[in-house]
């Protein structure tokens, strides 16, 4: 039976089941909870949007934790030395520490995808929130017990994130209706950078100022608050407008007429996925990406320590660290944000979609490469290297109204599949990006900090931003050559095995 909500009916009189695995998951007391409408005045697809933002604003802030917390845990760059133990680890060892959330990552990318479309993606992508939480909350255990304990740990993180970003993709596929789909996927892809925004600084006042000791502390909190979050989601998601018990009818109508009508059991078109110069596209443009965002990511404190010399009063330098590394951020969500609602409003204009995505994702990319660049050369102090890299980061924001939702565009019933294929190749430079920075920009440790000494890290990590430039130009590139923002002739699937058995049974009944 198919639940048609009311928004007049007592949520005690409403019909007990509205997701069919409702009766099995939510205890008979708690029904009328899960039915009551907690936002009356936010249509279901912005709270959707806001619950969504938050939790990709924890799993961020959970992946980057780990950058400031490492200055802390390792003892050649450690500045505040309370309690918690320190470790004597080598530039070797710490790569592989900063990468290995990525080889964990990469291998559920395209499973992710396909359970989320499949079977739907609340819970695919709740439990890999959740999951991540826990394993976070035993970092500290692990990094106390061995260097490659913690490796594992961080691998296993990474194994359960890895299903977020395309579980997500599938459930705007179910949820986006195609005039809103720059702003609502602008809206909940901008979690990530305010993760980083919060994580940041207060990673590093968790090492100044936590409990147990430090940097300790900075796992302890991220990881509760994950689990919180899980609690909050079950309660104020659903797989789709159809599933929602609390959706308004004039809303749900809204949606679904803006969506391809539901299909039972499609086969996956893989050969034209992989033939199909729009997703190849996407993919190229999508790991260029990831090399400059990862290794910024996970090595922007590093740089500001070695290269900047960031020590403003002994040990506020990793609460100054923190602050620096976020300030790139909060100009990346607030780009982020405008750039969904300008694409929408182009859109509206019958600007066509192709060139509204190829416009975005170009500008981003030789937006970051242009201030990385000039990062490398020109970012002798401070303030000039944060001006800079703020720019480089905060305009790259432009690509999320570019390739990053062009998955919904070309082929929206897919686009969970999609985004594990292209998000499971952008992940190598997750991998790749951090090992090499750290074995570009290492040199003999210098306890004096001699002039000579950073003035050889910027050279250092000139290189690095430079390799980091040419990728997003030549991202860039292949973009504006193979990108498309129509729907592709594959889009809809094939249900030909279906036809097929369909066919078989009528002959069989026929015949008999």
């Amino acid at each position: 039976r198919q639940y048609r909500p009311h928004l007049d009916m007592d949520p005690e009189k409403r019909p007990l089941i509205s997701d069919p695995r409702e009766k099995s998951i939510i205890p008979p007391r708690l029904r009328a909870v899960w039915r009551t409408d907690y936002f009356p005045c936010i249509p279901a697809r912005y709270v959707l949007a806001i619950m969504s933002c938050l939790g990709f604003l924890n799993v961020y802030a959970l992946r980057v934790n780990l950058s400031v917390a490492i200055v802390e845990m390792d003892n050649s760059t450690a500045t505040v030395h309370r309690s918690a133990r320190v470790f004597d680890w080598t530039a070797s060892q710490t790569g592989w520490i900063l990468s290995s959330f990525f080889y964990g990552y990469i291998f559920t990318q395209i499973p992710g995808g396909w359970l989320a479309t499949r079977f739907g993606g609340k819970w695919v992508f709740g439990i890999g929130v959740v999951m991540t939480s826990v394993f976070t909350l035993l970092t500290p255990l692990a990094a106390n017990h061995s260097v490659w304990l913690l490796v594992a740990v961080r691998v296993l993180e990474g194994f359960f994130e890895g299903v977020t970003f395309p579980a997500m993709h599938a459930i705007w596929g179910r949820w986006a209706p195609s005039p809103e789909r720059s702003r609502l996927s602008t809206i909940t892809y901008s979690g990530p950078y305010l993760g980083n925004i919060i994580s940041f600084p207060l990673s590093a006042v968790l090492c100044q100022y936590g409990f147990d000791g430090g940097w300790p502390s900075v796992f302890y909190i991220f990881g509760a608050l994950g689990i919180i979050w899980f609690i909050l989601w079950i309660f104020t998601s659903s797989d789709s407008p159809s599933t929602h018990p609390r959706i308004s009818l004039k809303e749900r109508e809204y949606i679904e007429s803006h969506l391809p009508p539901p299909q039972q059991k499609l086969d996956t078109p893989w050969r034209a996925i992989f033939t199909s110069p729009a997703v190849w596209a996407i993919i190229i443009a999508h790991t260029c990406q990831n090399w400059g965002f990862y290794t910024l990511l996970t090595c922007m404190p590093t740089y500001f320590q070695q290269a900047l010399n960031l020590t403003l009063g002994g040990s506020r330098s990793i609460v100054m660290n923190g602050v620096f590394s976020a300030i790139p951020y909060t100009l990346f969500a607030i780009v982020a944000v405008l750039s969904g609602q300008t694409a929408d409003f182009l859109r509206a204009k019958q600007l066509s979609t192709t060139i509204v995505r190829k416009g975005f994702t170009i500008a981003g990319f030789l937006c970051a490469a242009t201030f990385l660049l000039l990062c490398g050369y020109f970012g002798t102090n401070t303030a000039t290297a944060v001006t800079f890299i703020t720019l480089a980061v905060g305009l790259n924001a432009l690509v999320m109204a570019g390739f990053n939702i062009n998955h919904l565009d070309i082929a929206p019933r897919y686009a969970g599949i999609l985004m594990g294929i292209t998000n499971m190749a952008a992940t190598v430079p997750g991998i790749a990006g951090p090992q090499i920075a750290k074995l570009i920009a290492v040199t003999p440790h210098d306890p004096k900090g001699s002039v000579e000494y950073y003035h050889k890290f910027r050279d250092e990590w000139r290189e690095v931003f430079f390799i980091s430039a040419e990728i997003y130009i030549f991202g860039a590139i292949i973009y504006l050559i193979l990108g498309s923002g129509n729907k592709q002739p594959w889009a809809d699937g094939s249900a030909s095995k279906t036809r097929q058995r369909s066919t078989v049974a009528a002959n069989m009944e026929v015949s008999g």
